[in-house]
Order: structure tokens, then C-alpha cells, then sequence
């Protein structure tokens, strides 16, 4: 199976270089170094590997409708000093008043 350079499993998962750098710093994806040097990796991939972690993260949301009742929270009483003001009103009446003198 060839390996897959760092461009091609960005690819494959989807991804981009700097995560794969970290998921490979992290553990979290295997990885074959074919570089000789003794200060930087040469990292290539199987895609054997990068499927299995694709499996390990592959999550299945369920339903919230079939999960039963969604809890309530608990109401929150607002007290207010304002009162609801009917402007149609009040220009009705300035109206009136403009007529009236």
C-alpha cells in the first residue's frame, strides 16, 4: 500500500496541514517518518490509518425528538417601570389639538 504524503491525507480527511501536524504531535494519527534527518520528520501516511481514526471520530447524533421530553427552564419573571405607550393615539390627539387652535 503506498504511503500518502502530508497533501494527499489532508485531503483524504479532509483537513488542513497545520491540524495534521498537530493530530500527528498529539498521537493521535500514525504516521512512517522516511526522512534520514536528524531535525525534521518526513511524515507519510497510510490510509489504512486514516480511515481507522476517521472511524474512531465518527459520531451518530441522535434524534432530540425521539429522546423524550426536553427539560424546561426555569422561567424568568421580568418586572418592568415601562408602560406600553399607543403613539396612534398621541398623534391623534396632538392632531386635534393642532386643529383646535
Amino acid at each position: 500500500m503506498p504511503l500518502l504524503t502530508p497533501e494527499q491525507a489532508c485531503a483524504e480527511l479532509g483537513i488542513g496541514e497545520d491540524t495534521l501536524r498537530a493530530l500527528r504531535k498529539a498521537g493521535e494519527i500514525p504516521y512512517v517518518n522516511i526522512g534520514q534527518g536528524k531535525k525534521r520528520e518526513t511524515p507519510r501516511y497510510e490510509l489504512d490509518d486514516l480511515n481507522a481514526w476517521k472511524a474512531k471520530r465518527k459520531k451518530v447524533a441522535s434524534c432530540p425528538s425521539i429522546e423524550g421530553p426536553i427539560p424546561r427552564t426555569a422561567s424568568i419573571r421580568t418586572t418592568s417601570s415601562y408602560r406600553v405607550v399607543d403613539f396612534q393615539a398621541q398623534r391623534a390627539a396632538r392632531q386635534s389639538e393642532k386643529r383646535n387652535k
